[in-house]
């Protein structure tokens, strides 16, 4: 049986270019500071725009605030994850739809596990990385960077490394990117030219798509699903006690991760199950 999108001309259907901006560059240590998209028809026409920054219960380092400006004033009184995700995945449903990003597996895993620290399901629509599409059509470019090809391309300028900024250009660009193959008539040609992501299997990855934990953590899933306490020796270099509420477990890039409310440190904190030298529930 073939995809459900593969006989779909490109004129019938509906594009969200997306972007985050983060607290830094791992999906697990870090957090989504801003997530925006823009809706647009395969001639970039545009339909819509969501967009919103997020409180990511954590400070966010100077060096990030360096690259996107976005600032812990900024976010402070700001929605968290748990009420943006939804809202903007109602924003970006719809039928015949396709994500876009550039370097989509970088927005994407970070969408993904945000999805799975809320235990909502992932969409099941493809994601689009016009960085692939990019390197295939425009070889010629200096490098592949989203400001480098849309000044490379004389597309609109203008700000960039805020959501909803780059949100546009990837628009911008995977219209004219469109343009250049006018042979790719459906989706199947456009996803057998560049090929596609999709959150559904970043989430086999998730809490409830592991078959087995380690020795020692099979009680990890009742722990998290009972919403108990847990009194921890963590050794990250230097062993020490900490007091945490388990929200989820992440597999990712080989390890697996804890991530919960750290009671020490008053806000979300990841820790990797393999530095976890014992842990104990805490009773009421």
């Amino acid at each position: 049986m073939g995809h459900p999108l593969a006989d779909t001309k490109l004129a019938d259907l509906t594009f969200v270019a997306f972007d985050t901006e983060t607290t830094g560059l791992s999906p697990i240590a870090s957090r989504l500071v801003e997530l925006s998209g823009v809706k647009f028809l395969s001639g970039g026409q545009l339909l819509s725009s969501f967009s919103s920054l997020i409180n990511p219960e954590q400070p966010i380092p100077p060096e990030s605030t360096a690259i996107h400006g976005i600032t812990d004033e900024m976010v402070r009184d700001k929605p968290s994850c748990a009420s943006v995700i939804p809202d903007f995945l109602d924003w970006a449903a719809g039928e015949n739809l396709v994500l876009a990003a550039h370097n989509a597996q970088f927005d994407a895993g970070f969408l993904e596990v945000a999805l799975a620290r809320l235990r909502i399901p992932p969409p099941a629509c493809p994601i689009l990385d016009t960085l692939a599409l990019g390197r295939l059509l425009v070889p010629a470019a200096p490098n592949h960077q989203l400001r480098t090809l849309t000044e490379y391309l004389q597309l609109e300028s203008g700000s960039y490394h805020r959501a909803l900024a780059d949100s546009h250009h990837v628009r911008d660009l995977l219209t004219l990117l469109l343009k250049m193959v006018p042979e790719v008539k459906n989706w199947h040609a456009l996803s057998e030219l560049c090929g596609v992501l999709y959150l559904s299997d970043l989430y086999e990855d998730g809490l409830d798509r592991i078959d087995s934990l380690p020795d020692g953590f099979e009680s990890i899933r009742d722990v998290i699903s009972s919403g108990q306490t847990i009194r921890m020796v963590y050794s990250n270099g230097v062993a020490a006690s900490r007091v945490v509420t388990p929200q989820s477990v992440h597999l990712w890039r080989g390890n697996l991760y804890l991530s919960g409310f750290c009671h020490l440190a008053g806000s979300e904190r990841t820790f990797r199950l393999d530095k976890i030298v014992s842990f104990q529930v805490v009773s009421d």
